[in-house]
């Protein structure tokens, strides 16, 4: 057994006390001495912190103790490493910065899959699978026949989308990303433009990875991750 639990989280809802909330949460992060940060915002929560199993699981009872994430999912993984050195909560306009304004994925995004209906739609040639990270994270590993969008922080994400899929509204599009967030928020983006065949991994890479076995596995390579440990080749 590993020392450390590493878990990812978000939720879109509306906090519009978000701000008040950033002493308490880091209060609670310093009292079961979690290391990682935390971004509050309007639109909700999203995070990434790790500790021992008893700390981390002390943690996750302290954050669903606000109704609004009662039930808040918690991605994990293990690690012998910390990965994180600080505890820190962080007050952000977005929780994921794509910079166009009125996006919610609470009304509208993309059509969620599990890992095995995701594979299924993979066969299908005619669907376009693009990852939706960035570059130097999609040159750890990435989908078969994935298309690499180029870019540089998910603030690219519009730009390339006016650039090179405002032609391709008829076609089904499969949409992938490290954790789920960031597709939440860009198949909601495709939704407003008029797309309407838009599917995105549900839990993201990291949970396809801990969910699929390697026979039946259309993933290739290493998933990058945002902290110390740089890339993982599972997920357990």
């Amino acid at each position: 057994m590993k020392s450390y639990i590493i878990a990812t989280f978000y939720r879109f809802c509306p906090l519009p006390d978000f701000e008040d909330l950033k002493e308490p949460l880091l209060e609670a992060m310093k009292a079961h001495r979690i290391l990682g940060t935390i971004l509050l915002a309007n639109e909700g929560i999203n995070g990434g912190m790790g500790g021992s199993p008893e700390d981390m699981h002390a943690m996750y009872a302290c954050i669903r103790a606000d109704e609004r994430f009662a039930g808040l999912y918690f991605k994990e993984t293990s690690s012998d490493m910390m990965p994180y050195e600080k505890a820190k909560v962080k007050l952000r306009k977005e929780i994921v910065t794509l910079g166009v304004p009125d996006i919610d994925p609470l009304t509208q995004t993309g059509t969620r899959l599990s890992p095995n209906e995701w594979n299924q739609l993979l066969a299908d040639p005619e669907v376009l699978v693009i990852d939706n990270r960035n570059t130097y994270e999609i040159e750890y590993g990435t989908f078969k026949h994935a298309i690499n969008p180029q870019t540089e922080n998910f603030r690219d994400f519009p730009d390339y989308v006016q650039t090179h899929l405002l032609d391709q509204k008829h076609k089904k599009i499969a949409m992938c990303c490290t954790g789920g967030i960031r597709c939440e928020k860009s198949t909601a983006y495709l939704k407003t433009l008029g797309f309407e065949n838009v599917y995105q991994l549900e839990g993201g890479i990291i949970d396809y990875m801990k969910e699929v076995p390697a026979e039946e596995s259309l993933w290739e390579g290493q998933c990058f991750v945002f902290d110390e440990r740089i890339a993982i080749s599972d997920a357990s």
